[in-house]
Parts: C-alpha cells; sequence; structure tokens
C-alpha cells in the first residue's frame, strides 16, 4: 500500500478511535497505525493494514464498512458512527421498557406490524444518521459532536398576503 492510502485510511481509523469506543482492542489498534507509520516498504503497510482491518471487524460499530467508503471527511464519519451507535443504544433501552415492544408500530409502507427489537433500533439510528447528514449538507451542522450545540435552524415562516 502507497503511502498516500495508509495515511487516508490510518487518518480515518485514528478519527474513529478518537469519537468511538473500541475497549481493548484500542491500544492494539493504535500501536498496528503507529507500526504502519514508520513502515518504509508497501508490503509492510499491507500487513499492518490486514491486521487493522481484522482488529476491526471484531467490533460492533466497525469504522471499516462494506462497500464503497464514505465521500464525508473522516472526522464527520466517526461522528456519525459514533453517534449511530448511541442512538441504536438508547432505542433499544426504549424499546425494552415497559410494553413498549408492543406500542411501537412500523409504517404500512414498510409492512406495518411490530417491531423487533433491532428492527427498532437499527431504524432510529439510520433516521437519525439520515438526518444529520440533511443537516449537514443544508449548513445547519459542522458536522461535528459541539456543533450538535450549535445547529443553526432557519425557522422563518413565510407569512400569506
Amino acid at each position: 500500500m502507497d503511502i498516500d492510502k495508509w495515511t487516508e485510511r490510518a487518518s480515518m481509523i485514528s478519527a474513529w478511535l478518537n469519537e468511538n469506543d473500541a475497549g481493548a482492542m484500542t491500544n492494539v489498534i493504535q500501536v498496528n497505525l503507529e507500526a504502519g507509520n514508520s513502515a518504509t516498504t508497501d508490503e509492510d503497510r499491507d500487513r499492518f493494514w490486514e491486521a487493522v482491518r481484522a482488529l476491526c471487524k471484531t467490533l460492533p460499530n466497525s469504522p471499516i464498512k462494506k462497500g464503497r467508503g464514505s465521500t464525508l471527511a473522516p472526522e464527520i464519519q466517526a461522528v456519525l458512527d459514533s453517534i449511530s451507535d448511541e442512538v441504536a443504544q438508547a432505542a433499544s433501552d426504549f424499546f425494552a421498557t415497559g410494553s413498549m415492544n408492543m406500542l411501537v408500530l412500523k409504517h404500512g409502507k414498510s409492512g406495518g406490524g411490530l417491531f423487533t427489537a433491532d428492527e427498532y433500533s437499527a431504524y432510529m439510528s439510520s433516521t437519525i444518521v439520515g438526518s444529520l447528514k440533511k443537516r449537514l449538507k443544508n449548513g445547519i451542522w459542522d458536522g461535528s459532536r459541539d456543533g450538535l450545540n450549535t445547529q443553526t435552524f432557519n425557522l422563518e415562516v413565510e407569512e400569506e398576503e
């Protein structure tokens, strides 16, 4: 792996580690990133990247996704991943409260009926992340965790004449 590709991928993983909890894997991933940063050959960087990938695959909220990579800056994607995980956990906790599992229904276009706990947490997580991406695109949110407190919504309402 050439140095430019390594630098891009390593910065993405580092940004993710700054926002997300990898538990005991944090130190192991960081050691491999540091070793890859010091590597002098493309082959060595390939080996360290494979180690980082293998470690990240064990994480429930892995920064390495299948398919095409995100076009968002690594720091913003890391914040979205962290928020997604928080929302999924909160939705799961809410779903398990009282009789919520018997009260929350899917939208009719989704086939209706009751959610399972996993479906509900995934639905809420994707809804919030989608909303944040729209806010980012519309300039309402700056993509940072602190920016959640300083979002600027345009609340002007046009009056009828």
